[in-house]
């Protein structure tokens, strides 16, 4: 994988610098007072900062001479598939089960049945996500989120 992570890692480090650069151009504000392009400068940076370590590991790996592996092997695409299944009925079932169980049964189906992660970890990652998630948009951000049939 390690051409097509270079290449991709070089797509996302161009498109994060033309993103933090027009934002710049839009204003940061302060901390206090964040202007309009304040979120989408540091969302761009943190975005090139990961596509640099991409590209790094992708020549690590080309000289490691690790053997090369598709991401179309069968195994893979099917794991696509569930994933954009999995996310495609997140969405669609959001305002009727509400954030917290749909997110819940999302972490549960993601690293029981695709990832097939110990029940355990299943349980404790998905509770910790949900939680998390939770505190940040509820709490923090004070975003409305869906309460869904039960009320919560």
């Amino acid at each position: 994988m390690g051409r097509a992570d270079r290449i991709s890692g070089f797509f996302w480090l161009l498109f994060s610098l033309v993103a933090s650069i027009e934002s710049y151009r839009l204003g940061l504000g302060t901390l206090h007072e964040p202007g309009p392009g304040f979120l989408f400068f540091w969302t761009g940076i943190a975005m090139a900062i990961m596509s640099i370590a991409v590209i790094i590991r992708a020549w690590g790996l080309l000289k490691a001479g690790e053997p090369r592996s598709s991401i179309f092997q069968k195994d893979n695409l099917l794991k696509i598939v569930f994933i954009l299944f999995a996310l495609f009925l997140y969405a669609f079932f959001m305002e009727i089960l509400g954030f917290i169980l749909i997110t819940l049964l999302l972490f549960i189906f993601l690293l029981g049945v695709v990832e097939k992660k110990r029940w355990y970890f299943t349980l404790i990652i998905s509770v910790a996500v949900t939680v998390i998630a939770y505190l940040l948009f509820e709490t923090w951000l004070q975003s409305q989120l869906p309460k869904g049939l039960l009320g919560f």
